[in-house]
């Protein structure tokens, strides 16, 4: 990319939360002697950004700032509404995604999150994943991929139709995976030292033991929580986004590798299926598609 140069006015929030942003991005402070600088920093690729005295900030270098302004407009919007500390019980909370996609994997995602975490991301604006779109989605999971306390199981089309066979029943291949990240948290944030209180998932059974029956060791031993709607809960969803988020970068795998757009969702897949079934077979359907759906059929039925 070639050389950049962007200026802009900043409010007193933007100004104020400037140096907090870049910290959180590894920029580093520069001293200069120039009384209309009032902050001047810089990155590891050789980016400064100055801010004078004016409320004017110039950032420079051969990258997009364009992420870099739009985390610091967040960061001062959440400022702004309050500056109240709010205090979280460290917990975990679960969510899934794919569930109800035809194309795709299912993805289930455990988080834990305490007063740290929430400090860390509050100007990202992390909440229910379906209320965000996909490309907000990935620019959050850029901020918080490498945070160290989320855990994942990727259950990719061709053994999530394995085990639908097996077990009959979606409920349980979800409750099975759900025990299976709350006990990789349990373990790692055990093994490490850190407290955890409870596991919060969003409920997705009408019966309620049916997560609880699946539990292991640790999972059955610590406060156990689960509601509808659980994304109002701040760990479940960030579970929920990342869990999205994962499940983009998957289907952008199942694309590239097959050469295929993949429509999201299960409503309007049947042309999308006739076409793919055309291209690669029917062979190849359980590979990139939850065959168990009704959608199958018709997909199926029309290919021949």
């Amino acid at each position: 990319m070639s050389q950049q140069t962007i200026s802009l006015k900043l409010t007193q929030e933007e100004a104020n939360s400037l140096r907090y942003v870049l910290e959180k991005k590894d920029w580093k402070e520069e001293s200069i002697k120039n009384e209309y600088v009032a902050l001047r920093m810089k990155n590891d690729n050789g980016s400064v950004c100055t801010l004078y005295t004016s409320m004017k900030v110039v950032f420079q270098g051969k990258e997009d700032f364009q992420m870099l302004i739009k985390l610091l407009k967040d960061k001062a919007k959440s400022s702004n509404k309050t500056n109240v500390s709010v205090e979280v019980i460290p917990h975990i909370g679960v969510d899934e995604v794919g569930k109800g996609d035809y194309f795709g994997p299912l993805v289930v995602v455990a988080c834990f999150v305490n007063d740290k975490f929430l400090q860390d991301t509050e100007f990202l604006g992390i909440g229910d994943s379906k209320k965000i779109s996909d490309n907000r989605i990935r620019d959050i999971y850029k901020e918080i991929k490498d945070y160290p306390y989320y855990y994942v199981s990727i259950v990719n089309p061709k053994e999530y139709n394995t085990q639908i066979k097996k077990l009959k029943n979606v409920s349980v291949l979800l409750a099975k995976q759900h025990s299976k990240v709350i006990e990789m948290g349990l373990r790692d944030l055990a093994e490490k030292g850190i407290e955890c209180k409870e596991v919060v998932i969003d409920q997705f059974s009408s019966k309620k033991s049916r997560v609880i029956d699946e539990l292991g060791p640790l999972g059955k031993k610590i406060k156990f929580v689960q509601f509808h709607k659980g994304e109002s809960d701040i760990a479940v969803a960030c579970s929920s986004v990342i869990a999205r988020a994962i499940f983009l970068t998957e289907l952008d795998k199942m694309e590239k590798k097959y050469y295929f757009t993949f429509p999201k969702g299960a409503s309007e897949v049947i042309g999308a299926g006739r076409e793919f079934v055309k291209k690669h077979g029917v062979g190849e359907l359980e590979k990139v598609a939850k065959i168990s759906f009704k959608t199958t059929k018709k997909v199926i039925q029309d290919s021949f």
